[in-house]
């Protein structure tokens, strides 16, 4: 089974590795982690989220390990099937506030910025930005790209339509 654990970690070398030893020694396969060092919680802690294939009853004993490790545990559950849209932005993106643009996306319940790959552009031509966006579902996925069309209209910006 698919299970996403997210966490809180104390801001000190080797957490990280630590939580991930439990996962390897019960035979879990990680799939992605997202190890937000820059963003921390509101107890002062680096959230992670590590998504691993593992098997239902090795699951209960990595997240038991890895709160004896010191994690806090905010969240266990299996991986909802994510819908994704690529979206491209052309314009002052970064004059603009990327990181705004990126915080109030990620405000919309159920979706958030999975990747943005962002190209400067030579002399003269203007940034771009792609943008993709994950949620849990399709009414979530409109909202998150309404959104995305609300903030490009104060910036400025253009958008190019979901490429899917």
């Amino acid at each position: 089974m698919r299970a996403r654990i997210e966490m809180e970690l104390e801001d000190t070398p080797g957490q990280l590795l630590k939580i991930l030893e439990p996962i390897s020694r019960h035979g879990a396969n990680i799939k992605n982690i997202v190890h937000q060092r820059e963003e921390l919680t509101p107890l002062g802690k680096v959230p992670v989220t590590v998504i691993i294939d593992v098997k239902e009853d090795h699951l209960k004993e990595i997240v038991e390990e890895i709160k004896d490790i010191g994690a806090r545990i905010t969240r266990v559950g299996e991986e909802e099937a994510a819908l994704r849209a690529v979206v491209l932005l052309v314009g002052d993106i970064i004059e603009t506030g990327i990181k705004d643009s990126i915080e109030r996306l990620n405000s919309v319940e159920g979706a958030k910025v999975a990747d943005l790959n962002l190209s400067i552009g030579e002399s003269g031509e203007e940034p771009s930005a792609r943008v993709i966006l994950w949620a849990i579902d399709q009414e979530r996925l409109q909202s998150a790209i309404s959104k995305l069309k609300e903030i490009a209209s104060e910036k400025n910006l253009l958008v190019i339509e979901p490429m899917r």
